[in-house]
This record gives structure tokens, C-alpha cells and sequence, in this order.
């Protein structure tokens, strides 16, 4: 049998290049990966002194370096913010994970508490104990919740969380994006001690729950931690309850007494300009009372899954919690469509700018996140393969649609 000389060769050459190659393109990622890690304060600080950094960086330095790997319980961890106003003293929080299905995603949401710190406000966020730390993986553009918010805050809802986007260092290394931001509690809203908040959501999880008798609504109740919640009291709340969805859907007193209209009519339009169909499901459906009786909508949640997509041609939540009943009652209709002609001129020209302002703030921090977090064939709003600026073109373009579709809708009413 004949030996082929030259087609050894040529074998062992081409298996040398391969290696060549692969042990270039491990240097090359391992390089890259490194360049995310062991984060120089120093250096960061140097950044924002010569001005070639400006977004606030948070370093994070948790117990042992675990990192945030469960949500059940608080650990001890110690942050230290960079600004271009300079640095802050180190300072002890506790931290934990947060959040359902987002908990799951590579990237890991969290809370941080400031309970037994000296420090009572974050990057000059409003004075509190609780704070998140929201990752916004699934969620390509990273500012699909600062939108929303954003919208809220331009309309009459009484609270709204404010919020700032920060750059991650987690135990010395690179984390990437996050959107810092006041949590949901009652003590937000200064309820007192005979007011209550309602937490509509299919997660049914909390201490005090019901399902409403009308419409069967997994009702959660909160309430501000130093109070406590008796049979008597969480009676009166569920019956308080049922009674409006009995006014509403059964014409047992009347619906208009029980509500504030204007915060429905409000928080409505807000959703439906986000697009958000998770109401629908129903989730993050947030009410509050004082005890006086009345009823509020709000604050609003959670934005990331499901919004601002183009392609709408129509209502989202029509059906959703009371809106089926709310949406034929003529007072409810008469005032949506003058709230409408209030909210409408301070959105239409200030939101697609706030979106460009956005974008121009957080180019580089999220090409970095994009980088650090890939996703893993998980498509939820539609824009996964796009470009940091396609998807932030698509989303002026969904809140554009969306806008169009409920000054057609309004201006019938």
C-alpha cells in the first residue's frame, strides 16, 4: 500500500493551523472575558474624573463573594456608588433576589435594604428601607419599565416609583445594567393605620388573600409591616371588595361611590399605552384604600414582558380586572375621554424624546450588557435579534401605534 507523502502533510498542517486557531480565538475570549473582571476602583474613579464615564457604577460586594443566589432570605453585602459628583462611604445593606419567572433568567433581579443602615437613600432617590435592583434581561432595549414609569409620572397617578440606571460591579467583577428603583409597599402611599393596598396577580402567594366572589380575582393584601391584619379587619376588606364588584357587574349600590374614577381612567391609559397584556392574565394589578371607602388604581408595575410592540390595531385589556364593566358605564367613559385630552399633549412629543435622551445615556453600558447576558433563545417582546438601536426604534414605533389607537378610541367615546 502506497503512502501518500504529501497528503500527511498537508494533514498535519492543516490540524497545526486548527490548533493555532482555537488557541487564539481562547486567548482572544478569555482576554475579553477578563477585560468584565476584577474592577479597579481606581480606575472607575479615574473615569469619571476625566469624564469619559458619567453612568453611576455600583460596586457590590457580597458575604464570602456568593453573589445573589437565592431570594427566600437577606444576606450581609456593602455597596459603594461612583458618581461624577464623586464617591460614597461604603455601606452596609442586606440583600435578596426577587422576583417569578425573572428570578429564573440568567441575569438575577434583587432587592437591597437599607433597614439597619445609616444611609436612607440611594443616588437621591426618595428616602427608604427597600430598594430594587430590576436586571430587565428579557428585555432588549433594558428601559422598557423606565418608559412606562415614566408615562405614569406624567399622569395623575398619586405615587409612582422613581428610578435611576446604574452600572453593576458584583463581587470585583462587571454585572452590567440595572434600573435602581423604590419599591412597591404600602408605606409608599402613607395609608395609615386603617389603609390597606391590593395586590391583584395570579401568583396567589401572599399571607392575607382571598378570590373575589363576583369575578373570582386572586386578591392579595398588603399592608405596612407594623400592622397586623385581623379576622374582623380582613373580612371588611374582602367584603368592601366584593361589594363593588357587585356594583359594578349587578347594579347593587352605586359603582361610582366605591372607586376614584380618575385613577382608573388614568392607570388604564397607561397600560394600554405600554401594550402590556399581562392585566389580562391577570397580573401586577395594584389598588390602594385610606379607609375612607374609596378605592384607588395604582401605583403602576412591572413593564419588561410584552410592550410596546407595533402591530396593535386595537384595545389590549379591555376585558381586563373591572374594565369590562367600567368601560359601558357612561361616567367612566365620559371622564376617560377628557383624561385623554389632558394626557395625550404631555406624551406625544416628551416620551419619544425621553426614549432618544435614554438612549443616548445608556449606548455604551448596554452594548456592554448585551455582551455579558446573550439571550438563549427566549423571544418575548420580539426584538431579541435586533440592534441596541433597532430596538429602541421599535419601541418609539409601538408607543406610536399605541397612541394613534386610543386617540381613535377616545375621540369616539
Amino acid at each position: 500500500m502506497m503512502i501518500n507523502k504529501n497528503h500527511i502533510v498537508t494533514r498535519l498542517l492543516a490540524t497545526v493551523l486548527t490548533l493555532c486557531l482555537l488557541n487564539s480565538c481562547m486567548y482572544l475570549l478569555e482576554k475579553k472575558n477578563n477585560k468584565y473582571k476584577d474592577i479597579d476602583k481606581d480606575d472607575i474613579a479615574a473615569e469619571f474624573a476625566d469624564g469619559s464615564r458619567t453612568l453611576p457604577v455600583m460596586f457590590l460586594e457580597t458575604e464570602g463573594h456568593h453573589g445573589i443566589n437565592n431570594k427566600d432570605y437577606w444576606k450581609e453585602a456593602e455597596i459603594e456608588i461612583f458618581t461624577p459628583e464623586g464617591r460614597t462611604d461604603d455601606t452596609d445593606v442586606e440583600i435578596k433576589g426577587r422576583g417569578n419567572s425573572t428570578w429564573s433568567f440568567p441575569k438575577k433581579p434583587f432587592n437591597i435594604s437599607l433597614e439597619d443602615s445609616h444611609q436612607k437613600s440611594l443616588l437621591g432617590l426618595p428616602e427608604a428601607e427597600k430598594f430594587c435592583m430590576l436586571a430587565n434581561w428579557r428585555d432588549r432595549t433594558r428601559i422598557r419599565n423606565a418608559v412606562a414609569l415614566e408615562i405614569a409620572r406624567r399622569t395623575s397617578m398619586e405615587w409612582t416609583p422613581q428610578g435611576r440606571f446604574v452600572d453593576l460591579v458584583l463581587d470585583d467583577d462587571w454585572h452590567g445594567n440595572y434600573y435602581l428603583t423604590e419599591k412597591v409597599e404600602p408605606e409608599k402611599l402613607n395609608l395609615g393605620k386603617q389603609g390597606f393596598m391590593l395586590f391583584i396577580d395570579d401568583h396567589y402567594d401572599k399571607t392575607y388573600r382571598f378570590r373575589s366572589k363576583f369575578k373570582d380575582l386572586p386578591v392579595n393584601i398588603l399592608i405596612a409591616d407594623d400592622i397586623s391584619l385581623d379576622a374582623a379587619t380582613f373580612k371588611q376588606i374582602r367584603d368592601f371588595f366584593d361589594q363593588i364588584e357587585a356594583s359594578l357587574y349587578y347594579g347593587v349600590g352605586n359603582w361610582n361611590e366605591y372607586i376614584d374614577i380618575q385613577s382608573f381612567c388614568d392607570w388604564f391609559l397607561i397600560h394600554e399605552l405600554t401594550g402590556t397584556d399581562e392585566p389580562s392574565d391577570p397580573k401586577g394589578i395594584y389598588t390602594y384604600c385610606r379607609g375612607d371607602g374609596i378605592l384607588h388604581a395604582g401605583p403602576c408595575w412591572d413593564f419588561d414582558y410584552h410592550t410596546f410592540r407595533p402591530g396593535s390595531t386595537g384595545l389590549t385589556n379591555p376585558n381586563a380586572f373591572w374594565f369590562d364593566a367600567l368601560l359601558k358605564k357612561p361616567e367612566f367613559k365620559a371622564m376617560l375621554k377628557q383624561r385623554w385630552g389632558v394626557i395625550k399633549p404631555l406624551l406625544e412629543d416628551y416620551i419619544p424624546s425621553y426614549i432618544d435622551s435614554l438612549y443616548k445615556e445608556l449606548l455604551e453600558s448596554i452594548t456592554i450588557d448585551h455582551q455579558l447576558w446573550p439571550y438563549k433563545k427566549i423571544k418575548t417582546n420580539g426584538d431579541e435579534s435586533l440592534t441596541f438601536y433597532d430596538a429602541v426604534q421599535r419601541l418609539k414605533q409601538g408607543f406610536a401605534e399605541k397612541m394613534a389607537v386610543l386617540d381613535n378610541y377616545c375621540n369616539k367615546l
